[in-house]
């Protein structure tokens, strides 16, 4: 069965030094698990700045947690485990996982059985959220919501 769990986030936090943001680095967090767990990892993107954060961070892990991963268009044909895009830059490689970091309904989620979402504090991102959180019912997937405390 096709399930999405959103992370629902609990308070407010800003970006660390690095300018990555919490969910962008829990996310980050979820992309180690799944690579550990042998999944390929779609990571969707707001822009291309964010995607690039992301890339960013995961080559800044310890060597405990390295994951191979690349930004949409670059590396080996097929890309490697996981690929980071945004709508620009879409992949049409075929991945188990899509970790959505977009505003907007992913129009593609239909193509994956496990999809991970975020609902930050923003008022504005929150209502989007509902409104994808709709959508993914709408298109059959189980949902399943985690709140998180923010550290």
């Amino acid at each position: 069965m096709k399930k999405v769990i959103f992370y629902l986030l609990e308070n407010q936090t800003q970006s660390d030094e690095s300018g990555i943001l919490f969910f962008e680095k829990l996310a980050c967090q979820k992309i180690v698990e799944a690579w550990h767990a042998n999944q390929r990892v779609q990571v969707a993107c707001q822009d291309q700045a964010q995607a690039e954060r992301i890339d960013e961070y995961l080559w800044q892990l310890e060597t405990d947690n390295f994951v191979p991963h690349n930004l949409a268009g670059e590396g080996m044909k097929g890309g490697s485990p996981v690929e980071i895009s945004w709508p620009q830059k879409r992949s049409s490689a075929s991945r188990q996982l899509l970790i959505n970091l977009q505003e907007q309904f992913p129009e593609f989620a239909s193509v994956y059985r496990d999809i991970i979402d975020f609902v930050p504090t923003d008022e504005r991102l929150k209502s989007l959220a509902r409104v994808r959180y709709k959508l993914y019912k709408e298109a059959g997937f189980n949902l399943k919501t985690i709140p998180i405390i923010c550290a």
